[in-house]
């Protein structure tokens, strides 16, 4: 059984989540796994459950407490031990057990001169926060225990940056020190790091600008001088003292590494980045938890970007959940991460871009120029996938049971974690520790053992086979012939109107590693023939037909919802409405608000939804994915929203629930295709 306490709390036993229910219930095994194999006293616990309003009952209480979690934990684990309490089992089963072992492992290493293995130690520890330590409970304990851990978190984020420093990692330190000195502008140490890496990275007045911001604010918020270390630092900076330098590994053969950039997308921030300023855009999305600006360190993928940022304007963002963008709950869905795409465009001034994605970057990317068709001007996708689980239809996918994330465990986050992803993903480099060593550390820094674990599932829901038709963008297929992917990758390419399929040589996955130059010719020569202006004829839309009692009146509220999802008025009466929306999820969100509106004011509903091609201008009762949302309205009760397997299909990692309908699939005269049938779950 696993017990996780950095973030929200979780108890997992294996791969099943254990619920804990009650709020004091949960605080109290927090309290006694804090103390893991000792004895907590029942006053004890009553004083950090409750402070100074303890109820009459609070013993009583702590004891039904231990009697409920008894109920779900192994017989024997919470034992009764005069004056209190205890929770006995290895403590490496608590999470924050495991941090502080990889913490105190990456201090000796860092002390016996080596710093790779410092680094890795110090990254493993920190991927193992969720969020706030303790962040959930209110209790007297939790709020003096989660200050001392969010101190210790920072003091391993400290040690990584210093064992990165001693190897000369100064460039991509000095964009991450930024950010954390905005959120931590108090944090000394944070404050030399960043004016040593600046230093080291030829910025000498941006170091001296730093050391006087920190001077002011700490004069201005507490009345203090710096201390005598921090002074001493910048008169050695000012003199350029030689010993302040260290010996670099050789840079990668590309200019400065630029800086990291942010655009705010929904509630979310999200990093990107921008290198050269060729004649066409390129936005490159990586796939499952890659980050862009770790990549840097790694000549091989140095020279990839720099490549690419020759033939266009490359422009790279981390999805949200992953990398330097925010962190979210749970993870998100394709259209929620196209709108992330689109706010980094606009941001950067991109009108029109060729769109390359990467292995789970095809399947977004692929719905993005189905969807917005004016905005792409092309697409390329390396080892990607349509569907990644295998089906009855679809006996190329994996079996959920021969996945790694089917049982999932956080301890092999890291090192162990990175040796399967460089050998099933980069075969050629199979054995080679350096190799798992930086891709441990590249992984650590792209999620928590969570997220990816999240992501990773999230990704086997995703199945974009019935968009695949829709995409009229120029499209460039490429695969190894080796690689683990390439049946997928073959397959998606052969069913794209027009896409040219290219089989390249090598084992590789990664289009960085083995033979680039092989990809980099294929890409630079599909961006040459492109066209520069867009043919925007036909796109990508769901279609939400929502029937309701009504008024002319409620007309206004209607269009007021519709305009609040991001939604395109077709048609609207006083009891229907035809809408289109550029996301399937938006679409369900909107439907199901509109349908709330109706049953407030005492009036039946029921709607139907679907995703599918249209030709723009044409007449509506002639468009397809008009007809088949009808036809789902139809087959709706009251109260009932009704979605095609296809809209079921786009909206994984939306949190939204389906419900199969019924067995008979829904079919039109006069169109061959059948939809499955789901209603959305209230």
């Amino acid at each position: 059984m696993e017990f996780k306490l950095l973030g929200p709390l979780e108890v997992r036993d294996g791969a099943a989540p254990i619920a804990v229910a009650g709020r004091k219930q949960r605080a109290l095994l927090a309290r006694l796994l804090l103390d893991v194999n000792r004895t907590v006293a029942t006053e004890r616990l009553v004083d950090d459950l409750w402070g100074e309003d303890v109820p009459e009952s609070a013993q009583k209480m702590v004891q039904i407490y231990v009697s409920q979690l008894r109920k779900i934990l192994p017989d024997g684990m919470l034992r009764t031990q005069p004056p209190g309490y205890a929770i006995e089992l290895d403590p490496a089963a608590i999470d924050f057990v495991r941090f502080e072992q990889l913490r105190l492992e990456g201090e000796a290493a860092h002390a016996a001169g080596n710093a790779a293995l410092a680094a890795e130690r110090f990254g493993s520890a920190l991927a193992l926060w969720r969020g706030d330590a303790l962040g959930e409970f209110q209790e007297p304990f939790a709020r003096a225990e989660a200050a001392r851990l969010e101190q210790l978190y920072l003091a391993c984020i400290e040690a990584r940056i210093d064992a990165d420093l001693d190897r000369g990692r100064h460039t991509e330190l000095a964009a991450e020190l930024e950010l954390l000195v905005d959120r931590h502008p108090l944090r000394e140490g944070l404050r030399a790091q960043q004016m040593l890496a600046l230093y080291r990275a030829g910025r000498q007045s941006e170091a001296l600008a730093a050391y006087h911001a920190f001077r002011a604010r700490l004069a201005a918020e507490l009345g203090l001088e710096p201390s005598a270390r921090l002074r001493q630092l910048e008169r050695r900076i000012l003199r350029q003292d030689p010993d302040l330098e260290v010996d670099p590994p050789p840079p990668p053969a590309s200019a400065a590494v630029p800086g990291v950039q942010y655009v705010s997308s929904g509630d979310l921030s999200i990093a990107y980045q921008v290198v050269g300023d060729g004649p066409i855009d390129l936005v490159l999305v990586h796939g499952w938890v890659c980050s862009f600006h770790p990549g840097w360190e790694r000549p091989q993928i140095a020279s990839f970007y720099t490549r690419l940022a020759g033939i266009g304007r490359l422009i790279q963002f981390d999805k949200r959940g992953t990398g330097l963008s925010d962190r979210v709950s749970g993870i998100a869905a394709l259209e929620e991460r196209m709108d992330d795409v689109r706010a980094v465009m606009d941001a950067v001034g991109s009108r029109r871009a060729v769109l390359l994605g990467i292995s789970e970057g095809g399947p977004m990317v692929t719905l993005f120029a189905a969807t917005y068709p004016e905005r792409t001007a092309g697409i390329v996708l390396m080892g990607a996938y349509a569907r990644r689980l295998w089906a009855p239809d679809y006996p190329i996918g994996t079996r959920p049971e021969d996945t790694w994330w089917h049982a999932a465990d956080p301890e092999a986050w890291g090192l162990p974690m990175a040796r399967r992803f460089v050998d099933e993903r980069a075969p050629s480099l199979a054995g080679d520790d350096d190799a798992y060593r930086w891709y441990a550390s590249y992984l650590v820094r792209g999620a928590s053992p969570g997220a990816a674990v999240h992501l990773a599932r999230m990704n086997a829901e995703i199945d974009v086979r019935h968009v695949l038709p829709s995409i009229h963008v120029p499209t460039l297929v490429l695969y190894r012939e080796g690689e683990y992917l390439r049946e997928p990758a073959r397959y998606m390419g052969e069913r794209i109107p027009g896409a040219r399929i290219v089989a390249l040589t090598g084992v590789d996955h990664l289009p960085w590693e083995g033979a680039q130059e092989e990809v980099l010719r294929e890409i630079e020569r599909f961006v040459e023939l492109l066209d520069t202006e867009p043919e925007r004829e036909r796109v990508l839309a769901t279609v939400l037909v929502i029937e309701a009692d009504g008024t002319e009146e409620a007309c206004d509220a209607v269009r007021v919802d519709v305009a609040r999802f991001r939604g395109n008025e077709l048609a609207l009466t006083h009891d229907t409405l035809i809408a289109t929306f550029d996301g399937p999820a938006r679409a369900i969100r909107c439907a199901s608000t509109l349908m709330d509106r109706a049953r407030l004011h005492g009036r039946r509903a029921r709607a139907g939804l679907h995703t599918g091609e249209y030709e723009l201008g044409g007449d509506i009762r002639d468009l397809i994915p008009v007809s088949v949302a009808t036809g789902l309205k139809e087959r709706a009760e009251s109260g009932e929203i009704l979605v095609s397997s296809t809209v079921r299909d786009l909206v994984a990692g939306s949190g939204l629930v389906f419900s199969e309908h019924d067995e008979e699939p829904l079919r039109l005269a006069g169109l061959p295709q059948a939809w499955h049938v789901y209603a959305v779950a209230a």
